[in-house]
């Protein structure tokens, strides 16, 4: 407050100023105890509200991902597919039959170039569309897998190469059927290896740990071993156990070079290409996540500074 404009004499706007600064000092405590309580209170209020979220998820994420995939087990179809040939057949029909052209498109083996692959956005997890992508990714990698290593036998001079590649069964829900329009997509829902013990949970997408999903996609025991076979196609050892079998003893060193440079050349191709629409909504993320790291850094410098100069006094 001035006091500079008051009329008053030299001793008593001296006497005036020495009152204020008086009653400021004074009050100074209750002005900081004040400003505590009411950060408190902010802190207090956006942690319950972020609690109140996180229980609300809790108590009904469950449900209504129980509730999204109820009629998938009857109206889904299962498919055998023997990814040495890529032959696929109705192992299973469900109770709505497929489009054929969807059909023959999500399981176009290494002609596929993940036109069914979701990708979920940041910070927009979509459940489903993680679990599907699982899957998918791995049919049509291994797919790709064993028409790179059909090509780099017959460049060996075997001109019929046997490749025994995994036999799966793959449950399919096309979002023609009522169950996948209610969620919006194609899905690949479940996978079981033929060999296997395979189970009606192994055909439809895991939903047992809603906390497990938001950390990784958790798929059941024989839906990993199959994922992990189908994965296995593209490995060097599985390239030259497939040469020897062939009869081709004597160019391990090769065979594991072209694993290699087929994986580089899948993690290159399969890579996901954002659209200019994501890659902005990406960058307003950033730019937010940014701001907030600015703001907290730009407060802590202006509080550690306040306290060195009050301290230097």
């Amino acid at each position: 407050m001035s006091t500079n404009n008051l009329g008053l004499s030299t001793t008593a706007t001296r006497q005036m100023e020495r009152m204020i600064d008086d009653a400021a000092w004074l009050t100074y405590p209750l002005h900081l105890a004040v400003g505590i309580i009411k950060t408190f209170v902010y802190t207090l209020l956006a942690i319950a509200c972020f609690i109140f979220a996180v229980c609300l998820w809790m108590f009904t994420t469950k449900d209504n991902r129980a509730a999204e995939i109820k009629d998938f087990a009857a109206n889904q179809s299962i498919y055998r597919v023997d990814t040495a040939t890529n032959a696929v057949t109705l192992h299973k029909a469900g109770d709505q039959q497929m489009d054929e052209n969807v059909v023959r498109t999500a399981f176009s083996g290494a002609s596929d170039n993940g036109e069914f692959i979701k990708n979920p956005k940041w910070f927009d997890h979509n459940w489903l569309g993680e679990k599907s992508d699982v899957i998918g990714w791995a049919y049509i990698r291994s797919s790709h897998n064993v028409a790179a290593l059909k090509a780099e036998l017959e460049e060996s001079g075997v001109k019929a190469p046997v490749i025994n590649a995994p036999v799966v069964y793959i449950s399919f829900l096309e979002m023609n059927v009522e169950a996948a329009r209610a969620v919006q997509g194609n899905w690949y829902t479940g996978m079981c290896l033929e060999s296997a013990n395979c189970t009606k949970r192994d055909f439809l997408p895991r939903n047992d740990s809603i906390y497990a999903d938001a950390v990784g996609t958790q798929v059941t025991a024989n839906q990993k071993a199959a994922i992990n076979a189908l994965n296995a196609t593209g490995t060097p050892e599985f390239w030259i156990a497939t040469a020897h079998a062939n009869g081709v003893t004597d160019m391990d060193a090769v065979y594991a070079k072209a694993a290699a440079t087929n994986k580089a050349e899948l993690d290159r191709d399969f890579s996901y290409r954002e659209t200019p629409s994501e890659e902005f909504a990406h960058e307003v993320e950033i730019g937010v996540v940014c701001y907030f790291a600015f703001i907290g850094f730009f407060g802590i410098w202006i509080a550690r500074r306040m306290y060195r100069f009050n301290h230097s006094h």
